[in-house]
């Protein structure tokens, strides 16, 4: 058990693509993330920065977001995607958190059209910061 922790710690400390943590907060910097604010948002542990980073890669709402689209339930994707707006948001992670936004007005107005587009526009971003992990 505990060389398996050990690995996880390891694989968050070097990430997928063997990138040091360091590496990685610079690399999302120059993405335009809000790394300084967030890193004092979360006491400057980058540990458990990439711990929650790791996670809200695979949050549900990204799913639960897709079949709430799919089925035009408003109310169900409303909660699904202001669920992952703050995740995202908290995590400082400003071009998916513009695009998340693009989804979450128009069905706080009431409507899903062309949302669809927009949510694989999101999958595609979400897929390009999961390498990162």
């Amino acid at each position: 058990m505990i060389s398996q922790c050990n690995g996880t710690l390891e694989r968050l400390e070097r990430g997928k693509e063997g990138r040091s943590m360091d590496g990685r907060l610079i690399e999302l910097k120059a993405w335009g993330c809000n790394i300084d604010e967030v890193m004092e948002r979360f006491l400057d542990d980058e540990e458990f920065y990439f711990e929650c980073y790791a996670q809200a890669m695979e949050d549900p709402c990204f799913s639960q977001l897709k079949e709430a689209l799919e089925k035009h339930d408003i109310k169900r994707g409303f909660e699904s995607a202001h669920t992952l707006k703050g995740l995202i948001a908290n995590l400082g992670l400003i071009s998916l958190l513009h695009i998340i936004s693009e989804i979450v007005e128009p069905l706080r107005a009431g409507t899903d059209e062309g949302l669809l587009d927009k949510y694989q526009e999101l999958l595609k971003e979400r897929d390009r910061y999961a390498k990162m992990v």
